[in-house]
């Protein structure tokens, strides 16, 4: 049985990969990796993706998903994908753009006025411009889904305005777009990956983060934080990655079968909508937290727009116009 290692962290991955690779034809067994919670959307696309992969390959290849963040951080992962360690993972977006920056523009504040419209940019002709940077770092983009539009929440107070955030140390992704906005809408900002979150929050080291809604539930933040506001500040996709040179050492039917696969996974994750939200609002609400739900979006897209021509000199106005100018 050839073995092809795929989305495997830390020490776990160099012994995996210390293992013989026999001769072409044999049954490639493929692990994929994910850091989602239970019930995440990194978990439901990469269930779909496991199914829809069983179906397609017929046999060709077995799929080992392996789940959990003791196989290290989403950062961890991608720079092991990048060496040739790992050859493929979900990740979320924020993190594929420290190595891809062009796909950092899915980052900027308030560009996207939903889910629908993020759906067609990804899945467009602008979806499509990624490719060759990601061919550029080494890497294939399978499949962009859907994490969802990040929300604040703290221990302090709700947020209601920019105002509101000024002295609360905020935790965020070790991302630089991430960064300058929330120190343009007035927080401390605490560059922190989200394996050490959770503790922080416990222990006062941080008074809050800002996450997806299904993160959030998954992660049970609700007994560490009182209060979430719908921001909505941030449009958080995930992508489905693979080391470039793993990939193109498939066989073309197996490749097509995974790209297809992963493109099922990242549909499951469009298809993950506001029924769902709305249920793990109340799964919230019940654990003890308070939702502001009715956020005046404007004064916060007023308190970033002195970043718009940093975000222009990043990813091009004519990219951004075109962003936003898809219905």
């Amino acid at each position: 049985m050839k073995r092809l290692y795929i989305g495997v962290a830390s020490t776990v991955l160099a012994l995996l990969c210390l293992a013989v690779r026999p001769s072409a034809g044999a049954t490639q067994m493929v692990s994929l990796v994910y850091n989602g919670s239970p019930q995440s959307p990194q978990q439901i696309g990469s269930d779909e993706f496991r199914r829809k992969l069983g179906e397609l390959a017929q046999g060709r290849i077995i799929l080992d998903a392996r789940a959990g963040n003791a196989l290290g951080s989403e950062t961890a992962i991608l720079a092991a994908m990048r060496s040739g360690v790992v050859d493929m993972a979900t990740l979320s977006g924020s993190v594929v753009s420290s190595a891809v920056p062009e796909f950092g523009v899915f980052d900027v504040p308030f560009l996207f006025r939903d889910a629908a419209q993020a759906k067609a940019v990804a899945e467009g002709p602008v979806g499509g411009l990624f490719a060759k940077h990601f061919a550029d770092k080494g890497l294939v983009l399978l499949a962009i889904g859907k994490q969802g539009f990040r929300n604040v929440t703290n221990s302090k107070r709700p947020i209601q305005s920019p105002a509101d955030l000024r002295g609360l140390k905020i935790r965020v992704l070790p991302n630089e777009v991430y960064q300058m906005t929330f120190k343009a809408l007035g927080a401390e900002v605490v560059p922190m990956e989200f394996t050490l979150v959770y503790s922080a929050l416990k222990d006062g080291r941080i008074d809050g983060q800002e996450n997806p809604v299904a993160t959030i539930a998954a992660s049970h933040l609700e007994e560490v934080q009182k209060y979430a506001s719908l921001t909505g500040h941030f449009f958080a996709p995930i992508a489905f990655v693979a080391n470039r040179d793993a990939f193109q050492a498939l066989k073309p039917a197996d490749q097509a079968a995974i790209i297809a696969a992963a493109k099922a996974g990242a549909e499951a994750t469009w298809q993950s909508g506001v029924a769902e939200e709305t249920k793990k609002i109340e799964e919230l609400r019940k654990g003890g937290m308070e939702i502001i739900e009715k956020v005046d979006r404007q004064p916060f897209i007023d308190a970033v727009k002195p970043l718009e021509p940093e975000f222009e000199k990043r990813f091009g106005k004519d990219l951004l116009a075109r962003i936003r100018a898809t219905p």
